[in-house]
């Protein structure tokens, strides 16, 4: 061994006081720091490794650095300026052709694989001069070049401990010297140069002949490295300390939280200020995931804090109203953390602490229902039931209308909710039954009933179970006319099977269950009578009048006209339609419910397979938008209810989706509903539904509804609508004067009767017919047909133009908001039809664009100003001018950019409406870097506080039409993590359908939805392939046991088909040996 090597081993050992070694002389440290050449460490095995000696190599330079920091040397400078070393291979740094696959799975590189970096503060890079930054994420260490002038990011380590906590800045303490006393003594002449330092009595104690202080390795604190606490970096700390506030000064998020604490702080009685602290954890969250899908472990974290926050918040609240509120808030972040058992006895206890309150019950009984461990079927039942029975009891005991009608709303949403989930688990004829006796019971009760509180009289029971026709069956005459003559009508006749028997075409007997299985719960969609077929089969097919005389409705007689279309409004939900009114009471809400908002089809997407790629020439043909879709957000006009081809429709198609008797017990019950119980205002809405699903009866239907409901000015524009669209052009103008000849009309109606006429014009083409028929308006002429040979003149058209200014300014002043924006949207579409701005292109069957958009503008901002930006009636003519913009793109020229501004303001009032959001994909370039709808999604639709049921499906539809896979399963899992889209049925069914091999989805879906059977069935049909005949089993046990309905017991059933098999398959053996 060399007298090199021997040197450089004798340089590693550590240099306590007692085992010092001798200094080495100049030649030797020289040939101590001259590189080992390649060929040398190749050919002699003995010969340290490069890496190795480099770092023998290191050390001594670093004694020589800190040993001239503390005593000058002269020679020291000579010898470290003759040390300069020829460059080698370093082993650290290899070029990596291939990648490392483990990056992107755990987010970034080996720790083990790369170099470490000196730091000298705040992330610094020692040797580099510019703005290079190592800060800590996690366990993680990220790399990053900051702009100039950007500080440090404060909230990067730790935010949750800084909103909890208050601001705390991570920084070293500045060691402070200590000022020495002057003397006075001796006054120099001359500004020294250098410090002078006083000689450390360590030093001098020890006699060191080098100067150096030594290290004590007895100390806790480890050996102290020699630039810590120096006086550049104290220097530099004060420097990065200003730098830190700087950021969070420029942070809003640091600032909205210190805001926030401040105001707790100084006001704790604050309840809204404590719960806005709490909701901002929402955003720290998020901007501590930086868009990803945040972790159960962060979800938990950040839910500790907002306990935290709100325990401190219930300290200081006195009113039991706001108390409320605040456990509410406890209640639903506390079952992110807790246990289930332990979730569901703390939401026990504090429900006996508030037994009024009907949102702590909603919290209780969806916890238990969406629970997979602690669901029960009957279990569930009797909490919805009991809570009936309670709020009819509280009912009957209330005096004052306002009172009964709140009581009343509980009582149809709970009632909602309990047909649902009745229905959901299997049941589907015992949630029918319900609905079809309490519809009788409060929409067709017979004058003569006495009510008596909740008691429902027994004359219905016997009507009950007499078997004679109800409600939506055919031949139908009702309970009053059994009353006056039980005798009058007989039983309806024995029911056979619409479905053939099914024969399923497989060897997998679990497959050909389900296929089985399916067709039964199809067929069982409404009661059946005790003498139909297969009814003796399954006893849940006949539902007696004891099954659910627990659950049925009996209002008091004088509040049924206020809640007759809420009643309606529900059975539409449960029957998964649209309802047939909108707003903020119990309707809107159970419309946006994941619980009970449901598409016709069991999955809200006609799509489950992902393209990856657009084809190029189908996005130069400008497709048309998505017209119907299954689930949405839209404001109820005429346009939407009537729909033309070129416009969004509400109702969707139902008749060949759902069994043959289900769609017919739902047609006949609205017909009935409207025709003879007085509710005449269901009548655009059961012909839109007649004329979707049964085209070519309009005429006779419209007679029909016209004739109970003469003065409905939306049957009139409904009806004309169906003729122009069926080719009866003539006969819809007919309509439409015709319904201006009504004697009781009113103005505003009448303007509306003269857009609708304009817009059949103006699809048409006829432009000059289109501006007749709004001057028609100011001089009120019913005949339509005499304006049609000569156009409209100037005088007319200024006359018009000053008419509808005048009156829609009147009624926006008088805050009559639904009549003003008539006015406004007649005076849009005669600006459209009329001016010539010449600022955007015109084509024949095109108007001026650029004018109706300031007239839309100049409305618009007139609603905002006033705090109108969220009314109906602002969203509703938001539609109107959507409406235009498609019809101008359309046909012809439209520049994007134009049309995607006005898209992108309308859905920042209205973020949720599926209208604006498909005409905003419609005119976006799909094959963009960027994709805007994405970034439209993400900014404004599914944010926190305007997330919808409909956005997350519209996002997730996007993303199936446009994106991939992996984009397609992104949407899904944002939409299921939230709170609004987590228990949908249908997401979760689609979810599997489109993993399909993916049985951990299944499983996922199973313990968010325990009490669908559907959710449960896709086992059996789509995921059959790749589940063993052990997990099928498991599902089936799981399914029995939790008290889901089954009509064919699987066990005895794929037994029998297996041993069915077998002898097919020995009979063919026979046959072949013949």
């Amino acid at each position: 061994m060399s007298s090199s090597h021997r040197k450089a081993k004798t340089s590693a050992v550590p240099k306590f006081t007692s085992f010092r070694p001798k200094a080495p002389d100049s030649a030797q440290s020289t040939l101590v720091r001259e590189p080992v050449p390649d060929d040398k460490s190749k050919s002699n095995p003995g010969a340290p490794h490069p890496s190795q000696a480099d770092s023998s190599r290191a050390r001594p330079e670093r004694d020589a650095y800190s040993s001239a920091r503390s005593k000058p040397h002269p020679t020291r400078g000579v010898e470290v300026a003759s040390t300069e070393r020829k460059p080698v291979d370093n082993v650290l740094f290899c070029v990596d052709k291939r990648g490392d696959p483990l990056i992107r799975r755990y987010g970034g590189n080996d720790r083990r694989a790369i170099p470490e970096y000196r730091r000298i503060g705040a992330g610094r890079v020692l040797g580099h001069d510019g703005f290079m930054r190592i800060e800590r994420q996690g366990n993680r260490e990220e790399f990053y070049f900051p702009d100039r002038g950007d500080s440090r990011p404060l909230l990067s380590n730790d935010k949750k401990r800084l909103l909890a906590k208050g601001l705390r800045l991570d920084r070293r303490p500045i060691r402070l010297r200590r000022k020495e006393p002057e003397t006075g003594a001796v006054v120099e002449d001359f500004l020294p140069l250098k410090t002078p330092k006083k000689r450390r009595r360590d030093a001098l104690s020890s006699g060191d002949s080098s100067g150096e202080e030594g290290p004590s390795y007895r100390s806790i604190h480890g050996k102290s490295k020699n630039h810590e606490h120096s006086d550049s970096d104290e220097a530099f700390d004060s420097d990065a300390s200003g730098e830190a506030l700087k950021g969070v000064v420029d942070d809003p998020l640091v600032t909205r939280s210190i805001e926030l604490s401040r105001k707790v702080r100084e006001h704790p009685e604050d309840v809204d200020s404590w719960l806005e602290l709490v909701d901002h954890q929402n955003n720290l969250l998020l901007a501590q995931t930086g868009g990803r899908a945040p972790t159960a472990a962060e979800i938990k974290s950040f839910a500790d804090i907002k306990l935290s926050l709100l325990e401190q918040a219930l300290s200081h609240a006195k009113d039991d109203t706001l108390r409320e509120r605040l456990t509410l808030k406890v209640l639903a972040e506390g079952v992110k953390v807790w246990e289930p058992k332990s979730a569901s006895k703390k939401i026990k206890e504090t429900l006996q602490k508030y037994p009024e309150s009907f949102e702590i019950w909603k919290v209780h009984v969806a916890f238990l229902q969406t629970t997979l461990s602690l669901f029960s079927y009957e279990d569930i039942k009797q909490l919805y039931t009991d809570k009936l029975q309670s709020l009819g009891r509280k009912l009957a005991g209330y005096d004052t209308v306002e009172d009964q009608i709140r009581c009343s709303e509980q009582i149809i949403h709970v009632f909602l909710l309990l047909t649902r989930c009745l229905a959901d688990a299997g049941f589907v004829e015992l949630a029918s039954a319900a609905w079809q006796a309490t519809l009788e019971l409060n929409l067709a009760r017979p004058p003569t009933v006495s009510q008596t509180g909740w008691e429902i009289p027994s004359s219905f029971q016997e009507y009950w179970e007499s078997e004679i026709p109800r409600l939506g069956e055919a031949e139908w005459k009702g309970w009053e006319s059994f009353i006056t003559d039980s005798n009058v009508q007989e039983p309806a006749n024995p029911k056979t099977s619409q479905s053939p028997p099914i024969t399923p075409n497989t060897r997998d007997g679990y497959k050909a269950w389900h296929m089985v299985e399916s067709q039964r719960a199809r067929d069982a969609a409404i009661p059946a009578r005790t003498l139909d077929e297969g009814a003796e089969d399954d006893p849940f097919r006949v539902v007696m009048y004891s099954d659910f005389q627990d659950m049925l409705l009996y209002f008091p007689t004088n509040i049924i006209p206020q809640l007759r279309r809420q009643l309606l409004d529900a059975f539409l939900i449960f029957s998964h339609l649209p309802p047939s009114t909108q707003g903020d009471d119990v309707i809107g809400k159970a419309k946006r419910d994941q619980f009970l908002a449901r598409s016709v089809r069991l999955i809200p997407f006609a799509h489950l397979s992902p393209r990856g790629y657009v084809d190029q020439s189908e996005e130069q043909q400008s497709p048309t938008p998505e017209f119907s879709p299954d689930i949405h957000d839209m404001l109820i006009t005429p346009d939407v209810l009537f729909p033309s081809k070129e416009w969004f429709g509400y109702i969707g198609r139902m008749r060949d989706i759902v069994s043959p008797d289900h769609y017919q017990w739902v047609s006949a019950t609205l017909k009935h509903i409207s025709r003879t119980s007085g509710a005449s205002e269901l009548g655009p809405y059961v012909l839109a539904f007649e004329s979707t699903n049964e085209p070519g009866n309009e005429k006779r239907s419209a007679k029909a509804l016209l004739k109970s409901d003469p003065s409905n000015v939306d049957l009139y524009m409904g009806y004309s609508i169906l003729e122009y669209e069926r080719g009866n052009k003539a006969a819809a103008r007919n309509v439409l004067t015709a319904a201006l000849g009504l004697p009781s009309i009113l103005d505003h109606d009448r303007v509306r009767i003269g857009v609708s006429a304009a817009w059949l014009e103006l699809i048409d083409g006829e432009l000059a017919k289109a501006v007749l028929r709004l001057c028609g308006l100011v001089t009120k002429s019913d005949d339509g047909q005499s304006l049609e040979t000569v156009e409209a003149t100037s005088s007319q058209i200024l006359k018009a133009h000053q008419l509808l200014v005048t009156n829609r300014d009147y009624k926006i002043s008088s805050g009559e908001i639904g009549q003003a924006v008539i006015y406004a949207e007649a005076l849009v579409l005669l600006e459209y039809l009329t001016k010539r701005s010449e600022k955007e292109p015109m084509a024949k069957k095109q108007g001026d664009v650029w004018s109706a958009i300031v007239s839309i503008t100049q409305c618009s901002d007139d609603l905002v100003s006033r705090g109108q930006q969220h009314n109906p009636s602002h969203e509703r003519f938001l539609q109107f001018a959507a409406r235009i913009l498609y019809y101008h793109a359309r046909h012809g020229s439209l520049r994007p950019g134009l049309f995607r501004e006005q898209l992108e303001k309308y859905l920042s009032y209205f973020p949720s409406n599926t209208i604006f959001l498909s005409l905003y994909a419609w005119r976006t370039e799909r094959l963009s870097i960027n994709d805007r709808v994405r970034v439209l999604l993400q900014d404004k639709s599914l944010t926190r506080t305007n997330e919808s049921l409909s956005s997350h499906i519209f996002a997730i539809r996007h993303e199936l039409c446009t994106g991939n896979t992996h984009s397609a399963r992104a949407a899904f899992e944002r939409a299921l993590a939230s709170d609004v889209c987590a228990h949908h049925v249908g997401l979760w069914i689609a979810y599997i359908r489109l993993c399909r091999n993916n049985k951990s989805v299944f499983y996922r879906a199973i313990q968010a939805c325990p009490w669908s059977k559907d959710v449960f069935m896709e086992a059996f049909g789509t995921l059959v392939r790749d589940m063993d005949s052990a997990e099928l089993k498991s599902v089936y046990a799981t399914m029995c046991q939790k008290g889901i309905r089954v009509h064919v017991d699987m066990d005895e059933f794929v037994d029998r088909w297996r041993r069915e098999y077998k002898d097919k398959d020995k009979d063919k053996d026979r046959q072949r040996k013949i």
